[in-house]
């Protein structure tokens, strides 16, 4: 048996998948048996492994015992001559197994290896290779050295800056995303700690094949995709605290005497760079939300200083205090907050969106302020300026805050904003510098005739020549795979109403539809759809129920509160039923259910 492959697995059904698929290309021509350890996944995936591919040897565990327990129960059971450590979130490239064999057993002093990872944007991934974090390395990262002097050998040490991301060579450290260790080795320094539940063990481990007499290495030819956080998400307080617990346990087993300095060291580093990361996170979030209140407030007080001196008022007088100390603020936290309740201040929210959205708020607003008393109701074309100035404070803030300026707001290509790549579309010679000149916002990517080692080096090449937004996915008859930058997990894996905030937004439309109602009352009651929304305002603002829901609800869709109406456009067959659904789960958007809602179907 030349590899033993271990993954293990935790309610990312969708990702093994794609890794499955991959490790079977990769070893072809090789004798490899494959463990996947399942930590008590609750998304199908061991009934989804046993169906899909019945080669892999599948351990279902009844809990989650950890990544390092995990592997160590199907190293136990390895017979190969390496074993290959492998997250579930990883493609591996054809050739991927082949060189790094053919690389171990040409350098026998070779004990670990790791290779160069590149995220689903294409970028490099730093902890592809790293030093040891000694006290010392710890302290020139938290002090900001390792970023100033990133190729320094000592003060970058800790991604091991000296060392090129496309050169081959010794490293101390790999990441556990994808480590190969020899059989023998392993025997001898013995599998990862199991005192590390989650992360840390990788470290451990790649230290304890140093101190065995041995060397670790970096594999450069051979790279692979990782879409790293789809199998742990990063960029919280729970990560940040467990990454914490697992240094300091290194920090007690390896450095005894300096241990309580290394921890010092390790709980500033790392708690400078979680407050830092939540903080540039929440600060993306309410930024622009924030600055577009601002802003709109300024452009509406304006406006209506404007339309005072000019229109209303010409011969003298003003509007009364009220309007700019309560009705702008009101006004301006309506729409905003409203904007923001839809989407609207997403990063990949559309242009087409922003607009539906601002004349769904608008006539929201219109209509709202026709049912204020009459002392209250200064112009309705006011109302209208006042959304308009707010819409170009939108407009404002997010090109002043887009990364690349007017270059990543707006869309630049010639044609459509996505493009295929496969058979039948797009091939990939010459991929990068189609995408130069054309310039879609996603591409995707179809593996079935395609290489994986070759999208993969596409995909580092089109992110070197075009840094400002392309977007990957991988496509597959079950699900459309991708993650947009190593700082945030993707969650492209799921369709819309899986995701918590499409979710949160479905709600705030159900509760601004429910308000709206009620304002509407003596409307609404002279239809009989009317009354019927108004008969279920009370189970709907309960969360019981939602304004639109599913035609034939079931397991294969995102969980959903049953519907007051469906999306769909009635009585149609089962399997139209079923396919509509999951385009609208899918797709889901608001402009879906307020068509709905009038009667229309999706």
């Amino acid at each position: 048996m030349d590899l033993s492959v271990i993954i293990v697995n935790y309610n990312v059904k969708a990702y093994l998948d794609q890794c499955l698929r991959a490790v079977r290309r990769a070893a072809v021509g090789l004798e490899v048996e494959v463990f996947v350890v399942d930590n008590a996944s609750s998304d199908g995936s061991v009934a989804h492994i046993q169906e899909h591919f019945p080669e892999v040897i599948c351990i279902a565990n009844q809990e989650n015992v950890g990544f390092g327990k995990a592997n160590n129960l199907a190293a136990a059971k390895a017979l190969g001559e390496f074993v290959l450590y492998l997250n579930p979130d990883t493609v591996v490239g054809e050739t991927n197994f082949h060189l790094a064999l053919q690389r171990m057993r040409a350098q026998p002093e070779i004990g670990s290896m790791g290779c160069k990872m590149v995220d689903g944007a294409g970028q490099f991934l730093p902890e592809s290779k790293r030093g040891l974090p000694t006290p010392w390395v710890a302290l020139f990262r938290v002090l900001g050295l390792a970023t100033l002097f990133p190729r320094h050998p000592l003060f970058a040490r800790y991604y091991a800056g000296h060392l090129s991301q496309d050169t081959s060579g010794y490293v101390d450290i790999h990441c556990g995303a994808w480590m190969l260790m020899r059989s023998s080795v392993l025997a001898e320094v013995g599998g990862f700690d199991e005192a590390f539940f989650m992360y840390g063990e990788d470290i451990d481990l790649s230290y304890r094949v140093l101190q065995a007499g041995h060397q670790n290495f970096y594999l450069a030819e051979a790279p692979i995709l990782h879409y790293k956080g789809e199998s742990t998400k990063h960029h919280s307080w729970r990560y940040i605290k467990t990454f914490h617990e697992a240094m300091s346990i290194f920090a007690q087993k390896h450095f005894k005497g300096q241990a309580m300095a290394y921890r010092l060291l390790i709980s500033l580093g790392i708690y400078a760079k979680g407050l830092a990361t939540l903080t540039r996170s929440w600060g993306r979030i309410l930024l622009p939300v924030l600055l577009t209140f601002i802003l709109g407030y300024l452009m509406s007080d304006w406006v209506s200083t404007y339309w005072e001196r000019n229109h209303r008022y010409v011969e003298g007088g003003a509007y009364p205090a009220r309007l700019r100390q309560i009705f702008l603020p009101a006004f301006a936290m309506t729409w905003t907050l409203g904007m923001a309740a839809l989407g609207a201040f997403h990063k990949a929210t559309s242009l087409r969106r922003v607009l539906s959205f601002f004349l769904m708020i608008t006539g929201i607003l219109l209509a709202s302020y026709a049912l204020l008393p009459s002392d209250w109701r200064f112009s309705r074309a006011l109302v209208a300026l006042f959304s308009v100035g707010h819409l170009l404070a939108f407009f404002t803030v997010r090109l002043t805050l887009s990364p690349q300026g007017r270059q990543s707001f707006f869309y630049r290509g010639y044609g459509k904003s996505e493009a295929h790549v496969g058979e039948g579309y797009w091939p990939l010679d010459r991929l990068p510098l189609r995408i130069l000149h054309l310039r879609p916002k996603v591409l995707y990517f179809h593996p079935e005739k395609l290489t994986y080692q070759g999208i993969i080096y596409n995909m580092e090449s089109i992110a070197t020549l075009v840094p400002d937004g392309i977007r990957f996915r991988m496509v597959y008859p079950e699900w459309t795979l991708g993650s947009d930058s190593h700082a945030l997990a993707s969650e492209s894996a799921q369709g819309a109403l899986a995701l918590p905030r499409i979710r949160r937004q479905k709600r705030a439309f159900d509760i601004g539809i429910s308000l709206c109602a009620l304002l509407f009352f003596p409307i609404l009651w002279l239809s009989k759809r009317g009354r019927h929304i108004l008969q279920n305002i009370a189970v709907v603002l309960k969360g019981t129920s939602t304004w639109v829901g599913y035609q034939v609800p079931g397991d294969h869709l995102p969980p959903l509160v049953p519907g007051v109406f469906t999306h769909g456009p009635g009585k149609v067959t089962d399997e139209i039923a079923l396919e509509s659904d999951q385009r609208y789960a899918e797709q889901w958007r608001p402009e879906l259910d307020l068509f709905a809602l009038f009667g229309g179907s999706f």
